[in-house]
C-alpha cells in the first residue's frame, strides 16, 4: 500500500466519522413535528432558527439526502440510524407530495410555517423556481428507490418531463437569481443533467426500463446544450448567454462562477460514465483543471465565489436590467462559501481516482485542508459548519448572492457521502473506474 492509498483510507474513515458523528446528528431533529417538513432557515452559526418558512428547494434536497444515506452501506451506520434516515426520507416524501406540488404548475417556491405556499419574486409567483421542481423530483425518486415504490418513481419521471418541457418552452423559472427577460442560463441544463441521472438510477432499481431510457434522453439533451453553447473549449463555462445563446460583454454576462462550473463538470463526468456518453469527459476534466488554475486565492486561500471570464476581478459596465445581479457579483466575488470548496475537493479527487491525475490529487488535498480548517464550527458540540466567510476567512452574517436564505445540509452531506463512496469503491479495484452501461443506448 503506497502513501496515497494509506491517506485515502484514513480520509474515508474521517469523512465517514464527520458525516455520522458531527453533521448528521445536527440535522436529524431539525424537523417540524407538528406541521411536517424540515427546518433549514438557521443563522450561519447554526444556533438560531431565524424563520419557519420551508423553501421547497431544500425540502426536496433533504428527502434525497436521507434516502441516499439509508441506501449507502459503505457508510457503516448503525441500523438504528439507518432506520431514522429511512423514516425521515419517507416522511419527507409524504410532505413533498401533500404540500409542495401545485396542480398543473409544478413545485411551490416557499411555504410558510403552516405549509401554505405564498407568492414571491418580481412576478409574484407561487412557482418562482423550477429548480424546486428538480429537487422535489430527485427527492421523490430517491424515496421511491428506497421503498421500491414504482408509483413514486414514475411521479418523479413525470416531474422531470414537465420541467424539461418548461426549459424547452422558455418557461423555466430561475429564482433566487432572476435573469433579464430573454437571457439563457446554463444552470437549468446543469440541474437537468443531475436530476435525470438520479431518477434514472431510481428507475433502474425498480425495473422501469422505458422510463430509464427517457431519463437518458433528457440527460443527453442537457449535456448537448452545455457542450454546444456554454462550455468554452477547455477553459470555462458561461453562466448566462443572450436570447440567441451568444456571449455578452456586460459585467454579469462576462462573469463566471468557478464552484458552479466545477460542480457542473463533475455532473457531466458522472453522467457520461453512467449513461456511456462519449466525447465529454476529457473536456469536462480540463475545465475543472482550468478553474483550479484561476480561481484559487493565492493570498488567503480558498476559491473565489465569482470571477470575470478571464480569471480576473469582475469588471465592466452593466445594463439596468442586470443591476441587481451585477451588484451581487461585485459585492460577493471575494467571499469564501463552503460549497465551492467542497465541489472542488470532490471533483479533483475524482480526477485522481478516474484518470490517475497527480495534479488532481494535489488540488484535492489543497481544498481538503482549506475547507476543514476554515468552515467547521469551533465548538464541535454544534456539529455544523459556519458556511459563509469573507475573503480572510472570518464568519460573515447575512445572505450571499446565488443562494436561498437557508442553512442547507445538501452540499456538505452530499460531498461527504460521495467521498466515502468513491474512495471505498477505488479500494476494491486496481484499474480506474470503468464506464457502466446500465441501460440500452
Amino acid at each position: 500500500m503506497n502513501q496515497k492509498e494509506k491517506l485515502l483510507r484514513e480520509r474515508r474513515d474521517f469523512y465517514r466519522r464527520t458525516l455520522l458523528k458531527e453533521i448528521l446528528p445536527y440535522w436529524l431533529n431539525k424537523i417540524d413535528r407538528e406541521n411536517g417538513g424540515f427546518y433549514t432557515c438557521y443563522n450561519v452559526f447554526g444556533d438560531q432558527l431565524i424563520s419557519k418558512d420551508k423553501y421547497v428547494w431544500s425540502q426536496g434536497r433533504c428527502v434525497w439526502l436521507y434516502a441516499k444515506l439509508a441506501l449507502t452501506f459503505c457508510l457503516k451506520m448503525t441500523e438504528e440510524v439507518r432506520d431514522i434516515c429511512r423514516e425521515r426520507a419517507l416522511w419527507g416524501c409524504d410532505f413533498l407530495e401533500r404540500y409542495c406540488l401545485i396542480e398543473n404548475q409544478g413545485a411551490a417556491y416557499v411555504l410558510n410555517e403552516w405549509n401554505e405556499p405564498y407568492r414571491t419574486g418580481p412576478e409574484r409567483e407561487l412557482c418562482a423556481s423550477s429548480f424546486s421542481d428538480c429537487f422535489v423530483a430527485m427527492g421523490i425518486g430517491a424515496a421511491g428507490m428506497l421503498s421500491q415504490d414504482g408509483v413514486r418513481v414514475r411521479k418523479a419521471v413525470k416531474l422531470l418531463e414537465q420541467v424539461t418541457e418548461k426549459l424547452k418552452n422558455h418557461e423555466f423559472r430561475t429564482a433566487p437569481d432572476v435573469l433579464p427577460k430573454g437571457w439563457n442560463s446554463q444552470a437549468p441544463y446543469m440541474i437537468l443533467i443531475n436530476t435525470a441521472q438520479e431518477i434514472a438510477q431510481a428507475c433502474h432499481a425498480v425495473g422501469l426500463k422505458p422510463e430509464e431510457r427517457l431519463c437518458r434522453e433528457i440527460c443527453r439533451y442537457g449535456v448537448d446544450m452545455e457542450k454546444r453553447y456554454f462550455m468554452v473549449g477547455d477553459r470555462f463555462l458561461y453562466e448566462c448567454l443572450d436570447e440567441n445563446f451568444q456571449a455578452m460583454e456586460s459585467l454579469y454576462g462576462r462573469h463566471i462562477h468557478p464552484g458552479h462550473t466545477i460542480e457542473c463538470m463533475w455532473f457531466l463526468i458522472r453522467a457520461s460514465r453512467y449513461f456511456a456518453f462519449e466525447g465529454i469527459e476529457e473536456n469536462a476534466w480540463k475545465i475543472i483543471k482550468s478553474m483550479d488554475a484561476i480561481a484559487w486565492d493565492r493570498e488567503y486561500g480558498g476559491m473565489f465565489y465569482y470571477l470575470d471570464k478571464e480569471g480576473k476581478t469582475p469588471h465592466g459596465e452593466f445594463w439596468e436590467s442586470e443591476k441587481t445581479l451585477a451588484d451581487g457579483v461585485l459585492r460577493d466575488w471575494q467571499n469564501k462559501m463552503w460549497w465551492p470548496q467542497l465541489e472542488a475537493m470532490y471533483a479533483n479527487l475524482l480526477g485522481y481516482l478516474y484518470y490517475g491525475d497527480e495534479e488532481g490529487f494535489a488540488e484535492y488535498e489543497k481544498y481538503h485542508q482549506y475547507a476543514f480548517h476554515t468552515f467547521p464550527h469551533p465548538d464541535p458540540e454544534v456539529g455544523e459548519w459556519i458556511q459563509i466567510r469573507d475573503r480572510q476567512g472570518n464568519p460573515r452574517m447575512g445572505e450571499v448572492g446565488g443562494r436561498l436564505p437557508v442553512k442547507d445540509p445538501f452540499h456538505l452531506m452530499r460531498t461527504l457521502l460521495f467521498l466515502v463512496e468513491s474512495i471505498d469503491e477505488s479500494m476494491k479495484i486496481e484499474e480506474p473506474f470503468q464506464v457502466r452501461e446500465t441501460i440500452e443506448k
